[in-house]
């Protein structure tokens, strides 16, 4: 493969945007489009760089170009025949979709500018129009073009003759970045269509004449044709190719929408077999050129045609054109002055003058290329080219004006933090050539950063990011050994830091005495935000400051203290647009209450529940000074009025309550004591629980009020049961007191029996016998028998009873009988017969 490699390559055609050389060859600047005219040809290049210019804005001079359905582009048209313009081809491919545009692959991403779909994916412009005229050779008109895309800086220059018949298209693409370009490939691609503006017909003859891959010439030629119409507009048919005359080309038709360049070079799904045809398809032809590996500041060149008439791989299209390279550094001396399309081997003999000093004539030799390259030119004028050669002398009538690089022209501006948890700011070198290279200098806070090499992006800018803020100034921007130096002053803020207001010492009790307790500490928000907006920033809390830093929060709402009695801890407030953020200290004190106890107690009620003023009130005692506390006294959780002293004397039952505060600190303590009502029975009963005459009397206290009761019997002890048994007939006093002495109650009650003996001795001591209780009985009826029935006495409920005589004669010692009939509360009758004694 061989490579043109020119460092630093700048091409500029340093003429008039339109002039004119003669009736036929013109060239025009309009709108940011370029059009261009020869006897024969005529050609509109879009600001994309591709064939299509705006209708709208066709020079007077040139023709229509038969676009049919409105798309309005003027790409290529051509007269073949030299008729005056009676019968001529075009527009070649404006119908339908207008399919034309090249393509660059870069590490296989395709980047395309095409009139369908209207791409532009490489941004470019028209730079300039030109037209080169000569004695010797036929004139030339030239538009130059260009584009950057990915660092690769792309020259296209678009070349027609004044009889030619033929488009020259002269690429030139050089790596301006900072890193070598891998797999590079190159594509151009059209839909011919020919004159289906006049037929109707899209579908062309295709035929694959000439591969480079498989010819010995390296020519590659692929033709697409139309039959004659036979009309006065179309006798010849139409005829368009690509062609190209070099090793790493590669020509093929199929598809339609080309669109990757290396798919393209190796003819992936598309004819790229040499003597291939196929007939009466609508399908585009396609160039593509192997550049492979594409090194920093490395140039290569190639040049590939449009062919407008019916011609074979013999066929040598002559077109001889100047341009110019420019010095690749500031004040440097390598530009060029170069001749193409001239004769391999030939001697030719070039005088000029360099800023109006005549340079004498030289003798050079065309390359391979058929190039000429004058060489070791600085900045300037350079005019007067006369190039002589096999007797012919010319004079170039073109101007060349080389020109350093210019100097970086740029502007330095900042970007302030967005926000304060990255550092962020930027300082922004803007205006610069885009995906070109630059060497910038500048100083921050006194220190100097760089030089440094850097690629400016694709809108031309270099921005340094990351930066602290503060003062940058100094600055140098360096680019092909041009310096442009500014001493201006440009600095990065950041958010304002908000403002953290002080919190004030906190105090908080602990009452469990641990020193550990749960507090909300929200309620110190509006310390810490003071006049600021809370709407517009989060307040955490954190235990240290480097916790602050990392975020490490604590649980604000419900924090449990360390159980140290003093510590700090520390309040941030970040704004919640910037995160900008500060902090506060402030110190926690956790304070104890004073520890003391009151006791229940009880007081002595009478049975009406009033107190029994015979007891003492009790005392509810808190033990603590007056001194350093105060005391708040409640019964029922209702505060006593005027009560405040450490005790208090209790007159009335009930739950009391006391809150004792140390006056220093505020820390309070609360106890309870209940205060419990004591006294006799309210309620009282003894019931004998057996009937009559029982072997065994047994009788049940019931007792109910204000305390817990004990009984007795007769004097006996006390016990703490009610039930009391084998009690003796007869009256019986029973003894009812509460357990805390407040008051005891006495209850006779007499259990009936029937005396099991008696004495009638006159001693006094059960002299007479009688049913003990019989007057408790309803209508008793008694009457005493002995052993053999004989009735001897009916006594009287309400005597004394009976003294042992039968008709006031004493009776023997022996057993008796009685017969006792009584009714009870329900009114029926009951009868009990039993013995007793009597004893002499």
């Amino acid at each position: 493969m061989t490579k043109i490699i020119k460092p630093c390559i700048y091409l500029f055609f340093i003429l008039f945007s339109i002039q004119e050389m003669n009736a036929q060859l013109e060239t025009h600047l309009i709108a940011g489009e370029a059009w261009a005219k020869g006897d024969f040809v005529e050609i509109g290049i879009n600001a994309k760089g591709v064939y299509g210019a705006e209708t709208s804005n066709k020079p007077a001079s040139f023709h229509d170009n038969r676009e049919s359905d409105g798309n309005g582009i003027f790409g290529f048209i051509a007269n073949p025949l030299a008729d005056g313009w009676v019968d001529y081809d075009g527009d070649y491919f404006t119908p339908g979709s207008p399919e034309e545009g090249f393509s660059i692959e870069i590490d296989g991403v395709n980047y395309n500018n095409n009139n369908s779909g209207g791409l532009f994916q490489i941004p470019g412009q028209i730079m300039d129009v030109n037209v080169i005229s000569s004695d010797c050779f036929e004139d030339t008109a030239q538009i130059f073009w260009e584009g950057n895309i990915e660092g690769v800086n792309i020259k296209r220059y678009y070349s027609i003759t004044k009889e030619g018949l033929f488009i020259q298209m002269t690429t030139v693409i050089k790596n301006l970045s900072s890193e070598a370009k891998s797999n590079v490939y190159w594509m151009h691609n059209v839909d011919p269509d020919n004159n289906v503006s006049l037929s109707g017909n899209y579908s062309t003859n295709m035929e694959l004449i000439s591969q480079a891959s498989s010819a010995a010439d390296d020519v590659c030629l692929v033709k697409a044709t139309q039959a004659p119409l036979l009309t006065p507009q179309d006798m010849d048919g139409s005829h368009v190719s690509l062609y190209a005359k070099d090793e790493n080309a590669r020509v093929s038709y199929g598809g339609f929408d080309n669109r990757n360049a290396s798919a393209v070079w190796n003819g992936i799904g598309l004819n790229s077999t040499e003597g291939s045809t196929t007939f009466n398809v609508d399908e585009a032809i396609s160039y593509a050129y192997f550049i492979g590996n594409l090194d920093i500041d490395e140039t290569v060149q190639f040049t590939y045609y449009y062919i407008l008439e019916d011609v074979d791989e013999s066929f040598i299209p002559f077109i001889v054109s100047a341009f110019q390279e420019n010095p690749t550094t500031y004040e440097g001396t390598d530009g060029m002055i170069i001749f193409t399309g001239l004769t391999e081997g030939e001697s030719y003999t070039i005088s000029y003058f360099d800023d109006g000093v005549l340079v004498p004539d030289t003798v050079y030799v065309a390359d391979e290329n058929g190039e000429i390259v004058i060489t070791g030119l600085n900045s300037g004028t350079y005019s007067g080219i006369t190039v002589s050669f096999s007797g012919c002398v010319t004079t170039v009538d073109t101007v060349f004006v080389l020109t350093d690089p210019p100097l970086p022209v740029y502007t330095v501006s900042t970007e302030d933090f967005t926000n304060c948890d990255t550092v962020d700011g930027e300082l922004i070198f803007s205006g610069l050539t885009p995906s070109t290279i630059y060497t910038v200098t500048y100083t921050y806070e006194g220190t100097v950063f760089g030089p440094e090499e850097l690629e400016a992006d694709i809108n031309g800018e270099i921005i340094f990011t990351e930066l602290p803020g503060g003062a940058y100034t100094d600055f140098a921007v360096e680019q092909y050994e041009g310096v442009t130096t500014s001493d201006e002053v440009v600095e990065i803020f950041g958010p304002l830091t908000p403002t953290s207001y002080p919190i004030p010492n906190q105090f908080y009790c602990d009452d469990d005495f641990d020193y550990i307790t749960t507090i909300d500490l929200t309620l110190l928000n509006d310390f810490i935000i003071g006049p600021d907006d809370a709407a517009t920033y989060q307040i955490t809390y954190h235990a240290t400051e480097e916790d602050a830093n990392n975020n490490v929060d604590l649980s604000a709402s419900n924090y449990e203290t360390t159980g140290e009695s003093t510590y700090m801890l520390y309040a941030k407030k970040t704004h919640t647009g910037s995160d900008c953020y500060s902090y506060v200290p402030f110190n926690i004190t956790i304070n104890l209450p004073s520890d003391f106890d009151i006791f229940d107690d009880f007081i002595c009620l009478n049975s009406d529940d009033t107190v029994n003023t015979e007891y003492e009130l009790p005392i509810l005692d808190t033990g603590l000074s007056e001194t350093t506390h105060s005391f708040e006294w409640f019964l029922e959780g209702v505060l006593i009025p005027g009560e405040n002293s450490s005790q208090l004397t209790a007159n009335a039952h009930g739950n009391y309550s006391v809150t004792a505060t140390i006056i220093a600190t505020g820390c309070d303590y609360t106890q309870d004591a209940i205060i419990f009502p004591s006294g006799p029975p309210q309620v009282l009963d003894v019931i004998v629980t057996t009937p009559p005459f029982s072997e065994n009397h047994t009788v049940e206290i019931t007792a109910s009020g204000h305390g817990n009761y004990v009984y007795a019997v007769n004097n006996g002890p006390w016990q703490d049961s009610p039930v009391f048994t084998n009690l003796p007939y007869g009256v019986n006093v029973f003894q009812i007191i509460d357990t805390n002495g407040c008051g005891i109650v006495k209850v006779e009650k007499l259990l009936i029996d029937f005396m099991k003996f008696f004495t009638p001795n006159n001693d006094g001591v059960k002299d007479y016998w009688q049913i003990v209780g019989i007057h408790d009985l309803l209508e008793p009826e008694i009457h005493i028998f002995d052993r053999h029935g004989k009735l001897l006495k009916q006594l009287s409920p309400t005597s004394t009873g009976w003294d042992g005589t039968y008709n006031n004669n004493p009776l023997p010692t022996s057993d008796y009988w009685f017969r006792l009939t009584f009714k009870d509360i329900d009114n029926n009758e009951h009868e009990f017969v039993e013995h007793f004694s009597l004893i002499r």
